[in-house]
């Protein structure tokens, strides 16, 4: 188990999240979640440094979009990491969220 990391930027209205986000981390995700989306009327949320995704994760993601939409705020979620891509896709949830994903090029 990885620690969970934010990093956010009110200027920019971006939170960076690194490292696992799974059930271990969500009582410490939704509150950083929640002062972003408190914090910025624009909030773009970085996924890249995402290593793990489970179903908490999922739901805090879920969670986010719709209290964006109730507090008349957008929430984008941005560099979905492979890890999230995967569960995404599985669980077929990518267009739910309403956010592009753009595929890496990268090849292993």
């Amino acid at each position: 188990m990885t620690e969970q990391n934010f990093v956010f930027d009110p200027e920019q209205g971006r939170l960076r999240l690194s490292g696992e986000l799974t059930i271990y981390q969500a009582a410490a995700a939704k509150a950083a979640l929640r002062q972003a989306l408190e914090a910025a009327t624009t909030l773009e949320v970085d996924l890249a440094a995402v290593t793990e995704l489970d179903s908490a994760g999922l739901q805090l993601l879920l969670w986010l979009k719709a209290e964006g939409v109730r507090l008349g705020r957008t929430v984008s979620l941005v560099n979905h990491s492979e890890p999230v891509l995967a569960v995404l896709t599985l669980l077929n949830v990518d267009r739910a969220l309403g956010d592009p994903v753009v595929l890496s090029s990268r090849t292993e």
